[in-house]
């Protein structure tokens, strides 16, 4: 049911989607997780071939392999997460679709507003698309700010795997 004067989304006796109130703006979906101890909000993730059905940190550039970007960095926390969370609350909301905060690489390149990115060969990091032969099934979304040559740090995604 659609709260319209709130724009919540609330599915009453059903345990598969939770809305978050407050700051919001991505699709997440619960993925359990390779890499506990340096896994954090913002980083970029790939399919684990080594483990059926987890995600491990990407680490290197045109990952066909990648899944989504951890839900929470920025201040923006996940606004609609699938699935529940496991009973050791060691998996994470990875964003699916929408905006979030990724960590980026633009050491080699500046990126710009529409840029399309990938994941690079910094752990966890996207980076600016410029092999667009090498980009098929590697794209994981759209740069919604820009980031300076030379520089890493955190920008606006908005998520759309292709």
């Amino acid at each position: 049911m659609l709260n319209g004067a709130t724009g919540n989304i609330c599915a009453n006796e059903f345990k598969g989607i939770h809305s978050a109130p407050g700051n919001c703006a991505d699709l997440a979906e619960h993925f359990d997780h390779s890499d506990p101890a340096v896994v954090r909000p913002g980083m970029v993730m790939v399919i684990d071939a080594a483990n059926a059905g987890h995600l491990t940190v990407s680490m290197r550039a045109y990952d066909t392999k990648v899944a989504g970007i951890v839900s929470g960095a920025g201040g923006l926390q996940a606004g609609m997460v699938l699935g529940g969370s496991d009973s050791e609350g060691d998996d994470l909301p990875v964003a699916l679709t929408g905006r979030v905060y990724c960590y980026v690489d633009a050491t080699e390149e500046p990126i710009e507003v529409g840029d399309l990115l990938t994941t690079s060969n910094t752990p966890g990091h996207a980076m600016k698309v410029t092999d667009f032969a090498r980009s098929q099934g590697c794209v994981l979304g759209k740069a919604m700010q820009p980031i300076e040559k030379g520089k890493k740090g955190l920008i606006l995604v908005l998520v759309a795997l292709q």
